[in-house]
């Protein structure tokens, strides 16, 4: 599997000819900031701040990482300033984290930063928290060992929920080609795990995800048989994080999961990511979740 980071792409133009060769030359577009922050209820907010990349160039940490811009969430009258902090649990384990504002569900949060000479900003809100009835795990035929975690879920009436649905297993060491590495550090959203509720609004109705990829885990790979890929075995301990969110954020998640399944295909139609963060043609997403947790048991 590919691994997939969030980057500006620039335009991709193809001239296509029944008897020449396809000659694709990407090119690298404008340099850009990237920013994909969030706060949950009952947490600090946190940010990742990077530079955009080309999709031919290798990825390298120390070119996109931006170390030395300035971040602060603002609540109520008060400001949180950002500072450098490494989570090895996180996607890029270099981040901007708060220490004073808690997120809480039902309220406004503004984000600016300052990188590069330029200011960005941009507003979330942590929508109203909605829990999951009941979350189990089933197997799907013609398995028996082998299904994906299911939730039954009662949407209020009044259109404009929208969701995003977390998962993983526990934390784990695990020995690859004699090197301990540690696998299940963070919460996953499976490709299509951002909804709205514009097709069941007020309904009351069972759902199932598979199980999501890390993409910054790809060694995990030579751990798991090809057969088991995308399937919770019965024996799994199972941890949900299901989300509301606003909007703005659901548009984002819901546009770059449509690039993400373009990737890699130039005939398809071209996706561009929405982005709620403003200033100079900044990319990213600035993201409230209202977050909830259940657990799957192993299943007898």
């Amino acid at each position: 599997m590919k691994k997939v980071y969030l980057l500006a792409l620039s335009s991709l133009s193809l001239l296509v000819s029944c008897s020449e060769d396809i000659n694709l030359d990407i090119a690298k577009g404008d340099p850009k900031i990237v920013i994909e922050g969030n706060i949950e209820n009952g947490k600090y907010a946190e940010v990742m701040i990077t530079r955009n990349s080309a999709l031919s160039d290798p990825v390298n940490f120390s070119n996109i990482l931006v170390t030395n811009a300035s971040a602060w969430v603002t609540h109520a009258g008060v400001t949180d300033t950002l500072r450098i902090n490494i989570d090895t649990t996180a996607a890029i384990p270099v981040l901007y984290k708060g220490n004073t504002i808690i997120g809480a569900a039902g309220e406004t949060y503004y984000l600016t930063v300052k990188a590069d000479g330029k200011t960005y900003t941009s507003i979330t809100t942590i929508p109203q928290l909605i829990k999951l009835d009941s979350v189990w795990w089933k197997a799907q035929a013609p398995e028996t060992d082998l299904g994906y975690a299911w939730a039954h879920l009662s949407d209020p009436a009044g259109l404009g929920n929208d969701y995003k649905w977390f998962a993983k297993k526990p934390t784990a060491s695990v020995v690859l080609n004699g090197k301990r590495i540690i696998i299940n550090r963070r919460f996953v959203s499976p490709f299509g795990g951002t909804t709205d509720d514009s097709f069941f609004d007020g309904k009351s109705f069972n759902f199932n995800y598979d199980k999501p990829y890390d993409a910054t885990q790809a060694t995990y790979d030579a751990l798991e048989p090809k057969k088991e890929r995308g399937y919770y075995k019965k024996t799994d301990t199972i941890y949900i994080k299901f989300c509301t969110i606003d909007a703005a954020v659901s548009k984002f998640y819901t546009s770059y999961d449509q690039a993400v399944q373009n990737n890699g295909n130039p005939f398809a139609a071209p996706a561009s990511i929405f982005s709620n963060i403003q200033g100079d043609g900044a990319l990213g997403v600035w993201a409230g979740f209202g977050a909830t947790f259940d657990t799957i048991m192993p299943h007898p």
